[in-house]
């Protein structure tokens, strides 16, 4: 979308640029359209409790350790395959995304970036560590500044 800005009678094109955001945790994700005059556009917020935190394990053999953490990983992969399939509707439905920014925990980042379809796995510019459980205009302000520090 390109602004029109009129100053002392001349028309100065300013572009406002729409950045995709990604919020993700082992529980939560948030998806929302931001432009780079730091209005959020839309907004979707979704939680799958199924990824497990900590499961305990009996004394048996079947139970052990890697096979509990390849159970994690498994839940935690579901997860991640549903994001990456929300993401995709959602970018599918907008034009003009000038990038992807991820926020949340530093172990995700590989694996988010790696579920993602290919055009939008490059599309993705930054990621920064952020807690969900944060208030969201602290999130939001983060983003801003994230913002204005890419288009200098």
């Amino acid at each position: 979308m390109n602004l029109i800005i009129t100053t002392n009678n001349k028309n100065v094109a300013k572009k406002d640029n729409k950045y995709l955001v990604l919020l993700v945790d082992k529980k939560l994700a948030k998806i929302l359209m931001v432009h780079s005059n730091g209005a959020v556009e839309r907004s979707e917020v979704f939680e799958d409790g199924h990824v497990p935190k900590k499961v305990q394990h009996g004394d048996n053999t079947w139970d052990a350790q890697d096979k509990i953490y390849r159970h994690i990983e498994d839940h935690l992969h579901r997860h991640l395959t549903l994001i990456a399939e929300k993401v995709k509707i959602y970018a599918a439905q907008e034009d003009n995304i000038a990038g992807i920014l991820i926020g949340g925990h530093n172990q995700l980042f590989p694996k988010i970036i790696k579920h993602l379809p290919y055009p939008l796995s490059g599309q993705v510019i930054r990621t920064f560590i952020a807690d969900l459980k944060a208030p969201f205009n602290e999130i939001l302000e983060r983003i801003k500044n994230l913002i204005k520090e890419i288009e200098k």
